[in-house]
Order: C-alpha cells, then sequence, then structure tokens
C-alpha cells in the first residue's frame, strides 16, 4: 500500500485488483439517496479514465528505473558526439574559406561527407536509446524509429553519391542539403517531439495515479487532501492540453506549444512537492505531541 512519501518518488508496487478496485470506487453517498442518471453516469466516465490511467502506467516506473543508467550514458555521449561535431563544422568552414576556386567543391564535399558521417553515427545511437525508452506507445515508438531510419538511409544514399562523383557543382551539392532537411530531418523532429509529447503524457498519468492512490489509501493528514486533490486537477488541466498537441502537423507550432505546457505541468509538480512537504511536516508535529 503506498504511502504519501512512496507516491512523490514514484512507487511502482503491483496491486492486486481489490486494490485498483477500491482506487477506482467513487465516493459513497447517503442510503435512501438515489443519484440522476447524470450523475451516475459521469461517476462510471472518472472510474474508466482512472481504470485508463492505471493500465497506461503499468509498469512505468520499473522501465524507467531500470532504464536510467542507460539513458544517462546516452545523453552524456549525445552531448559529447554534437559538440565533436560543431567542432568539425567549425574546422570546415575554415577549411572552405580558404580553399582555393579550383578545389573549393571537392573540400566542401569532404566536409559535408564527414559531417554527415558522423550524424549517421549519432543516429544509430538515437535509434537504439528510442527502441529502449519506456512510457512510451508503439504508435509513436515506431514513429520515431521510421523517421531515424528512413535519415539514416537517405544519408547514407548521399554519401555514396558522394563517393561516386554524382555531385558535379555546388548547386547539385546544396539540392542534396536542402532534401536531408526537409524531407528527413524535419519529419524526424516532428516524430521526436511527439514521442516526447507522448512521454511526458505516461508522466502526467503517473503522477496523477500515485497522488490519487495515496488519497485513497494512504492516509494523508486532513489539511493535505485538498492539495493534493488540487494537484490532480492541475495535472488533469495539462494532460487535456497534451492531447491537442499530436494533431498539430506543424514542427515549429508542435514545439513551441509543447515547451509552453511543460513550464506549465511544473507548476502542477511543485504544488504536489509543497503538499509533500506540509503533509510531512504535520507527521513529524503529530509524533513530537
Amino acid at each position: 500500500m503506498p504511502s504519501f512519501a512512496e507516491a512523490k518518488i514514484g512507487y511502482q508496487g503491483e496491486q492486486d485488483p481489490l486494490v485498483v478496485d477500491e482506487i477506482l470506487e467513487p465516493e459513497p453517498v447517503e442510503s435512501g439517496i438515489q443519484l440522476p442518471t447524470g450523475a451516475l453516469l459521469e461517476i462510471e466516465r472518472r472510474k474508466a479514465v482512472w481504470a485508463e490511467r492505471i493500465y497506461n502506467t503499468k509498469g512505468f516506473w520499473a522501465g524507467y528505473m531500470n532504464n536510467r543508467k542507460n539513458t544517462a550514458s546516452y545523453k552524456e555521449q549525445h552531448l559529447l558526439r554534437r559538440e565533436k561535431r560543431a567542432q568539425k563544422r567549425l574546422t570546415c568552414r575554415n577549411d572552405i574559406r580558404h580553399a582555393n576556386r579550383d578545389n573549393l567543391l571537392s573540400e566542401s564535399m569532404r566536409c559535408f561527407r564527414a559531417t554527415l558521417t558522423m550524424e549517421l553515427e549519432m543516429l544509430r545511437k538515437e535509434q537504439q536509446y528510442v527502441e529502449s525508452i519506456a512510457g512510451v506507445t508503439d504508435q509513436y515508438k515506431t514513429a520515431a524509429i521510421f523517421h531515424i531510419h528512413n535519415l539514416m538511409e537517405a544519408i547514407s544514399t548521399v554519401i555514396s553519391a558522394i563517393d561516386v562523383g554524382v555531385y558535379s557543382n555546388k548547386e547539385d551539392l546544396l539540392e542534396a542539403k536542402v532534401n536531408l532537411e526537409s524531407h528527413y530531418r524535419l519529419s524526424k523532429r516532428t516524430a521526436l517531439a511527439q514521442l516526447r509529447i507522448d512521454r511526458s503524457k505516461t508522466w502526467l498519468n503517473h503522477l496523477m495515479v500515485r497522488l490519487h492512490s495515496v488519497l485513497i489509501l494512504g492516509g494523508p493528514e486532513e489539511e493535505v487532501v485538498p492539495k493534493i486533490e488540487e494537484a490532480i486537477a492541475c495535472l488533469e488541466q495539462k494532460e487535456a492540453r497534451i492531447f491537442p498537441l499530436f494533431s498539430l502537423e506543424d514542427y515549429s507550432a508542435l514545439d513551441s506549444q509543447f515547451r509552453q505546457v511543460q513550464s506549465e505541468i511544473k507548476f502542477c509538480t511543485e504544488m504536489a512537492r509543497k503538499a509533500f512537504m506540509l503533509n510531512k511536516e504535520l507527521e513529524q508535529a503529530h509524533d513530537e505531541l
């Protein structure tokens, strides 16, 4: 049975059907009072919502914790690879700037090929990371892997074209760069943004389920109950903001709106943190009596 503290840190203990039923059980009504049909339907709707949240987050925390070291390692190495690629680009710009007219195109292709090769390795690592990430649905994970793979194939094709001398002028090379960016990188960015949104939704559900189970089973201090309910309501509002993002096709709009929702979510999690701290203070005060 989860305590308030366990909910705060992400308790993911296995819950048997009786416990789940208790979490989903509506508030009791006084004997003899008949609820209107609308109220009964709303109760059933709410039970279905919580049942779906519990189902969607089952095993999430365990998967997240098991993959935590791999995630940290990937992010650290990814940052180093980006820095190395940025340094390579700076070196290439300097080399191209000092190239003469006769070897300008060959120097440009050499640098382009080098940065593409580095990007290809980054994409391989990124695909491995996406394949192991916890808390995302198959739909968005599959889409992200698909677009990463498409970009890798396109880059490999361009590298092969450079090697066999397909590009005979700077216009052809520029066209290849634009094609990679507009047709492949943009699709990949959009797919990864949707993946992050999907994972954020899972995190919201996870927090709500943990807080809700504390309300029902954790026995928080009476003064803390409305604080928890307020935090849950806040998270539910942000969850409602997330759903429309999946239908956005423009990457810039998708990215900016998701960033806005993320900043608002921090306010909700801060409410939950303050509720936890208040509960801890009240429990300690009672223990000292």
